[in-house]
């Protein structure tokens, strides 16, 4: 045996603990750190010394282990499995997947059995060497491609570090995702064992560094050494999965430095780890960060040779979640299906009787007033509660106010029965008078009561919060409606952040149209201090129209059907990104100063009220269309009057930072704003050649200079 591999030796069994001792030929390592006694005589000479020592360590009371491996990567193997893939730890990450299981069955009928929803997604994939970057839309019929056999296989098969990022709207099934990917690997013998955290609002991404360090020993039960486990997770055999990103995002949605600055000591202990053949799997809602030159260029900084996978969940459709059977009592009766278009709402239809679903549809109560009267009503029951429904609603109303107005989704226990007690003394001393003398609770006990109810579940580090981001959403949406934030704070638009503001969004619009109404008034009534993102989305989910003047927005990722955008200089400055337009109408002058990247128009028109095409004030990037719309657009570019100045190094200088060699990815709303001396048409031109000709690729609002570029631009313009 050479003495490079017993070297190799002694240092993986260092790493897990045990300690090397000296011997004529034949390796001998003790374990000696817990009541376990150990010793591995590992063959590294011959059989007879191997023997000799084996009798020599069982008898000073060793449990005694005679190994034989043939290299390094078989020794690894080996006692991962013995340290990793003990039956303690796989039951506890069983556990772990059947109580969350058993969370969401809580709220659905009785006989309800759970099933994952496979749901359509796009696919991106992205690494530093590469060119070119595709977007891949993945539907849920897909049977080769599931989403979650996807991302299982990229860890198992792609080589090097591998950075996945898995967003969604809030509800639509990242946590779900995240735990099928779990149970994935713990019911399938093989070498890798995922290590799961969740992250919670009231976390903060500076202390990231420890609260990973605690989980690990938590997961683990301090078997090993929390050192051992970040080796582990670098070598790829522990596939990290961090679920909740946007948790430690006080401003979500809308991107600033500041944003950047407060993520920055979370990923910086994520990119600590994203080496070698590292596997680490990020949930999020959308959020521009992954999407910005500052994140990017951090990474391109840290000179971190990665690969880039992002995954975007689309929009739950109603085939995906209701049988054939269930789906004609709905279309037979004509239901606003965009009524029951929630995960939440499709999971409790998918069980309910089929009676009970025909009532609901033809009924004159709100499917979400029905799920909600089901929880409660079943709540009186499950608990002897003698409380009516709709008090309850006013009372998980109040507490949800209170946690939003202090940014927090979760409590303690005892903090959360506190503020039950405190902010409903009277509700809940009429309460008590409705039970008998024997079995009439104390005041505090009935909050006990209430601090167990359906509305909350147990969130991590031992807290308690609202049960989903559905019913959170809805109380919120419901606070603001009813005027409840503004009853106790004039100025109350001031605290509620933008994340929440969206979990309201999110949740109404499976409301009635009266219902999503007032909602979009309460939005546009006060000065809310949220992005152009924000208010465009209301106008389309609320009004399905656009009513607002945008001026220097970017918007991204919006599905419009049968729109028309066709009022004067209602766009100025403003990037539409990865959008679908369909059946949409386009006037020149609607637009001024403004671009669409990455875009599809399907059967949408550039029409003319007299005017020239020469006064085209919009350009298009990478875009693609059915019919000519895109041809129709490059013809307006190509018939504007434009001095001919050539302004191609002035944009590719803006990709390289002063004195450096290494080319930045960029924003294109950045570029532009940065080359205001010229006018928008000369930078819109000249960036549309860059990418027709290779120099440039594109990516929705995000640019990044190709090897081609980088090769001309070192060529043409570099200077020694």
């Amino acid at each position: 045996m050479s003495e490079a591999f017993i070297n190799q030796l002694d240092e993986l069994y260092t790493r897990y603990g045990y300690e090397p001792r000296k011997t004529k030929q034949t390796r001998v390592y003790l374990f000696t750190k817990s009541i376990y006694n150990g010793a591995d005589i590992v063959k590294t000479g011959t059989d007879e010394e191997a023997e000799k020592l084996q009798a020599e360590y069982s008898k000073g009371g060793y449990a005694v282990k005679i190994r034989e491996f043939k290299s390094i990567e078989e020794a690894e193997d080996t006692l991962f499995k013995d340290f990793f893939k003990a039956d303690g730890v796989i039951f506890n990450l069983k556990k772990r997947y059947e109580n969350f299981v058993q969370k969401l069955m809580n709220n659905l009928p009785e006989k309800a059995q759970y099933q994952y929803i496979r749901s359509s997604y796009d696919y991106t994939e992205y690494s530093l060497d590469q060119d070119v970057t595709q977007t891949v839309s993945i539907s849920a019929e897909d049977d080769g491609n599931s989403l979650v056999g996807r991302v299982v296989k990229q860890i198992n098969e792609h080589k090097g570090p591998l950075l996945i990022i898995i967003e969604a709207a809030a509800g639509y099934g990242k946590t779900c995702t995240a735990y099928e990917i779990l149970q994935k690997f713990i019911s399938v013998p093989s070498f890798k064992l995922p290590f799961f955290t969740e992250l919670s609002r009231d976390r903060s991404a500076k202390i990231f560094k420890h609260i990973l360090q605690f989980e690990i020993e938590e997961q683990f039960s301090n078997r090993v050494d929390s050192n051992l486990v970040i080796h582990q997770i670098k070598s790829g055999r522990i596939p990290l999965i961090i679920d909740g990103f946007d948790e430690l995002i006080t401003k979500d949605f809308s991107f600033s430095s500041n944003q950047f600055e407060q993520v920055e000591s979370m990923l910086s202990t994520i990119v600590d780890l994203l080496t070698e053949n590292a596997k680490i799997i990020i949930t999020s809602r959308k959020t521009a960060i992954f999407n910005s030159e500052e994140f990017h260029n951090w990474m391109i900084d840290r000179d971190i040779k990665y690969t880039l996978a992002k995954v975007t969940i689309s929009e739950p459709r109603i085939e995906d979640w209701l049988h054939k059977e269930r789906l004609e009592v709905i279309q037979s009766n004509n239901f606003p299906v965009e009524q029951i278009a929630n995960p939440v709402l499709l999971t409790y239809l998918r069980y309910v009787k089929i009676d009970e679903l025909q009532e609901m549809i033809v009924g004159d109560q709100s499917i979400v007033s029905r799920y909600f009267d089901f929880l409660l009503t079943r709540e009186q029951t499950r608990q002897n509660l003698l409380i009516e429904p709709e008090t309850q609603l006013r009372i998980f109303r109040k507490l949800v106010r209170l946690l939003t107005e202090w940014d927090t989704k979760s409590e303690t226990k005892e903090f959360i029965k506190d503020l039950i007690m405190d902010y409903n003394k009277t509700i809940l001393e009429e309460t008590k008078r409705k039970y008998t003398p024997d079995k009439r609770p104390r005041t505090d006990q009935l909050a006990d009561i209430l601090s167990n109810h359906a509305f909350l579940d147990r969130k991590e580090s031992g807290k308690i919060g609202i049960v989903n981001e559905f019913v959170l959403g809805t109380l919120i949406a419901e606070n603001l409606t009813l005027g409840k934030y503004l009853q106790y704070n004039k100025k109350f638009y001031d605290n509620i952040t933008q994340m929440f503001a969206l979990l309201a969004v999110q949740a109404f619009q499976v409301q009635p149209k009266e219902n999503k109404e007032k909602l979009w008034e309460v939005f546009n009534q006060f000065p809310f201090n949220f992005d152009p993102q924000f208010f465009f989305k209301i106008d389309i989910d609320f009004k399905n129209e656009i009513i607002r003047d945008y001026k220097l927005a970017t918007l991204s990722d919006f599905h419009l059907e049968g729109y028309s955008f066709t009022r004067e200089n209602q766009f100025e400055s403003t990037i539409f990104t990865g959008c679908t337009f369909k059946d949409c109408q386009f006037s020149l002058t609607a637009f001024k100063n403004s671009s669409f990247v990455n875009c599809y128009f399907y059967n949408c028109d550039l029409i003319s009220n007299g005017e020239a095409y020469s006064d085209c004030f919009f350009t298009v990037y990478g875009c693609i269309d059915d019919n000519d719309f895109v041809s129709k657009v490059y013809e307006c570019e190509a018939a504007q009057e434009v001095d001919e100045v050539n302004i191609e190094k002035e944009i590719l200088d803006l990709y390289f930072k002063k004195g450096s060699l290494k080319p930045r990815h960029r924003q294109l709303s950045q570029i532009k704003n940065e080359l205001t001396d010229y006018d928008f048409k000369t930078v819109s031109k000249s960036i549309h050649k860059l990418e027709k000709e290779g120099y440039i690729q594109l990516n929705g609002d995000l640019s990044f200079l190709t090897r081609t570029g980088i090769a001309h631009y070192n060529d043409q313009y570099r200077t020694v």
